[in-house]
């Protein structure tokens, strides 16, 4: 392996939109008559991830993922929870919130190129801290170094990502800490398998993969890395 990965995906499909909104019934009334009761619907009517928030932001995570997250904090217990790309920073203030519930000593960082989509208000900052940097850019990581551990650091921008593992295995991580692909997995498995197994590989003796954590949700599916020693 040579010492750049290749970029296997500029993922979008976001919207223009972080704020979370009760989702449209198009096809059918939302308040449906008793007395015909039995010719519901059974089917949501909307995509079901359009109405995942927390306080009002978009929460870009599903239920099953949700808990995955909860049971990995409880077990880890970290003291720095890192997340690649913010958006509305909905998730941000959920890891926040959930481990301040489990009565962890634990800092929020979210990073990002382009902070302006966050709207999470100034009044909901404690333990959250936003910082500038480019996944297209390592240098603008160095930053992260000295953070306490245990850490979790969670690749949602989807961006020059293997570069980013090779630098975090490198400077970042240490034994027990934990880093984690959401979402691309799959598409990079059907997408161009052969690479993302030579990838992966290049990690052996390194990573390896929490067979507990990585097959808990389609989100997480074979993405949940742990440093070795």
């Amino acid at each position: 392996m040579t010492d750049t990965f290749l970029d296997l995906n500029q993922f979008r499909g976001l919207g223009e939109d972080p704020v979370y909104h009760p989702p449209v019934l198009a096809d059918r009334p939302r308040d449906w008559p008793l007395d015909r009761w039995a010719e519901a619907p059974r089917d949501l009517g909307y995509p079901d991830f359009a109405r995942y928030q927390w306080r009002g932001l978009r929460l870009l995570k599903d239920p099953d993922t949700q808990a995955a997250y909860h049971d990995l904090l409880c077990e880890l217990r970290p003291r720095t929870i890192i997340e690649l790309g913010v958006y509305s920073g909905g998730s941000l203030v959920w890891f926040r919130d959930l481990a301040d519930l489990m009565g962890l000593d634990c800092q929020v960082l979210g990073i990002d190129r382009d902070l302006s989509r966050c709207q999470i208000p100034d009044a909901e900052m404690k333990n959250i801290s936003l910082r500038e940097a480019d996944c297209a850019d390592l240098s603008t990581f160095e930053q992260l170094r000295d953070l306490p551990h245990p850490l979790v650091l969670i690749d949602d921008a989807h961006a020059n990502t293997f570069n980013i593992l090779r630098w975090s295995v490198d400077h970042l991580l240490v034994e027990g800490d934990y880093f984690i692909i959401e979402d691309m997995i799959p598409y990079w498995h059907r997408y161009c398998p052969k690479l993302l197994t030579e990838y992966l590989a290049a990690f052996r003796g390194e990573l390896t993969m929490d067979m507990v954590y990585a097959n808990t949700s389609a989100q997480l599916d074979r993405g949940v890395f742990r440093r070795s020693a």
